[in-house]
């Protein structure tokens, strides 16, 4: 049987086994099989008044029940006490998690994003900032990352300082140094 004599076959059956029930027949009756006197094959769910026809047994459609998408879980970035949230909770202290001090920034390295932890919680409306270089960075934030991409190359000290919503500070970090590397236009190209 030639390629375009089975895809003929198989589009003229797809029909009929799409409209067969989960046993594989319909509630009329089955699917049968005929073949004509020249030798073309269709397919049917009658069988013919007159002539030979074979009964088609189909296997059981495998049908499976759609799944529904799962919500995605949520991570909260400053993450509230249980109780007294928004209450005093006493002294907070932030650090530098990401880079980490002493940290070489290599020439090819696009995003540089400082990553901060802050205990015991995040305070309602805190923010933090950085400093670098002994001067306050461009943007601030309210999470627990801030982008640092845009550092010129050379050594740097970086330091970041939590402040609550009137902008009272309530901890500082250590200071770390980091090395940036950048492409340099005096490098001969190779």
């Amino acid at each position: 049987m030639g390629i375009s004599r089975l895809l003929q076959t198989l589009f003229l059956a797809v029909p009929l086994v799409v409209s067969a029930g989960p046993d594989g027949n319909k509630e009329s009756g089955a699917i049968y099989k005929i073949v004509g006197a020249d030798g073309q094959v269709t397919f049917s769910d009658t069988p013919p008044v007159h002539g030979q026809a074979e009964k088609v047994e189909l296997a059981p459609i495998n049908i499976q029940p759609i799944t529904l998408p799962r919500p995605l879980p949520m991570r909260k970035l400053s993450p509230k006490a249980d109780s007294g949230a928004g209450e005093n909770t006493g002294p907070v202290s932030i650090q530098i998690v990401s880079p980490q001090d002493g940290a070489t920034i290599p020439p090819g390295q696009r995003l540089v994003a400082l990553q901060v932890d802050v205990q015991p919680v995040y305070p309602d409306g805190a923010r933090f900032f950085a400093v670098i270089d002994g001067q306050p960075w461009r943007g601030s934030s309210s999470g627990s990352a801030l982008d640092i991409s845009t550092l010129e190359r050379g050594s740097h000290s970086v330091q970041v300082v939590l402040t609550d919503a009137s902008g009272r500070v309530l901890a500082q970090s250590p200071m770390i140094t980091l090395y940036v590397q950048r492409p340099s236009v005096n490098l001969p190209a190779r």
